[in-house]
């Protein structure tokens, strides 16, 4: 594989600030947005390096000018004769080509926009983004966790702006910018992806699918942790709850249409609020997480269902059954003038089985890192 690209290919003629054509105009190679030369070589192997700067001939024409790969994108600049820029370009993307398979090389800032997600199997670091690990990002003196750095700023405007501080908390709490927040040193938290799956929002910019959530009515009372709802139908032990669009609750259990929360309802009494349930913080809500490992069922949550048994039959016993032979009373099969019928059981016994252990509800799948662009 080479080790260079060329730069402009074609002979071009550069014209100088007059529009003429530039004898002895002077091409300077930089780091991309800098003024760091970049030393550039006239032969694809990079034995031969040009001077500094690189100067065209009598047509204008530069000579064929070869950048190392590993100097990365870089900037060119170019002044006629007199020193007047007639082209400066502050960034040239210079990837080397894949050493196999073929195909255009390009950088993850060209393809990933600041808070696009990727996943891959390994665990460190990835240039260009940080790990979508419940830490922290915010500047050089803020003191994050997972990135400090300057070059973090884009990604803490954009998770400032696009997801809630419950799911996206900000130290110290969020200001009235996030520009004012990163020039205070504040950090932001990065949501978490460890052993999580993406989940599409369930409205998603359009109406509701009801795919993961149920929607209903509830009539509720404040301070009361109890509530009636419309129609229970998919609700379940667990879920979490967005009543009249602000008031989060949790459901600890259901009774035909009787609700019941882990804590009291503090929004007013409403006899008809509007209810989102599901197994997420909130099912519409970017950054909201859910979801659980394992579940224990309680006897509630169980099908309904019978137990199949059978009979045994049985038998009763005759204790001092007695006989009568003309008008008086003969014992007979164990003496006595009475007669009843000895106790007798079925023999049918029904044993409690199952241990309450928790169900597995984890989906087959494949270990790696979420990453977010910066």
């Amino acid at each position: 594989m080479t080790a260079s690209n060329i730069f402009d290919p074609r002979p071009t003629t550069y014209y100088d600030e007059n529009g003429q054509i530039a004898s002895g105009a002077k091409a300077f190679f930089f780091l991309a947005n800098t003024n760091s030369p970049v030393v550039v070589y006239e032969d694809q192997a990079l034995t031969t390096p040009h001077a500094f700067p690189v100067v065209a001939n009598s047509r204008g024409v530069l000579p064929v000018v070869y950048v190392p790969y590993a100097a990365g994108a870089y900037r060119v600049l170019i002044r006629s004769a007199a020193d007047i820029t007639i082209y400066d370009a502050p960034y040239i993307a210079n990837d080397a080509p894949p050493s196999s398979g073929g195909g255009l090389v390009v950088t993850a800032t060209q393809i990933f926009r600041t808070g696009f997600a990727m996943w891959a199997p390994q665990t460190g670091p990835l240039d260009g983004f940080v790990r979508m690990n419940g830490r922290t990002i915010g500047s050089t003196s803020s003191g994050a966790t997972e990135y400090a750095g300057n070059t973090a700023k884009d990604l803490f405007g954009w998770l400032w702006s696009k997801i809630a501080d419950i799911y996206a908390p900000v130290s110290s709490g969020r200001g009235v910018s996030s520009d004012e927040d990163w020039n205070a040193n504040k950090t932001i938290v990065v949501p978490s992806m460890q052993g999580r799956t993406p989940v599409g929002a369930d409205d998603m910019g359009a109406s509701a699918s009801n795919t993961i959530q149920v929607q209903t009515t509830i009539s509720v009372t404040n301070g009361v942790n109890t509530g009636t709802a419309s129609s229970a139908a998919g609700l379940a032990r667990g879920m979490k709850c967005v009543i009249d669009t602000a008031n989060k609750m949790t459901i600890s259990a259901i009774s035909g249409s009787v609700v019941t929360f882990t804590a009291v309802y503090p929004g007013s009494t409403n006899a008809s609020a509007s209810l989102r349930a599901s197994f997420f913080q909130d099912a519409q809500a970017p950054g909201a997480a859910g979801g659980t490992q394992t579940i224990t069922q309680t006897k509630a949550e169980m099908p309904a269902h019978d137990h199949d048994w059978a009979d045994l039959g049985h038998q009763h016993g005759l204790q001092g059954l007695a006989a009568y032979a003309n008008g008086a009373a003969v014992a007979i099969s164990g003496g006595g003038t009475g007669g009843n019928t000895a106790t007798a059981t079925t023999g049918i016994t029904f044993n409690s089985a199952g241990q309450g252990l928790p169900t597995q509800l984890i989906q087959p799948g494949l270990i790696g890192t979420y990453y977010i662009k910066l």
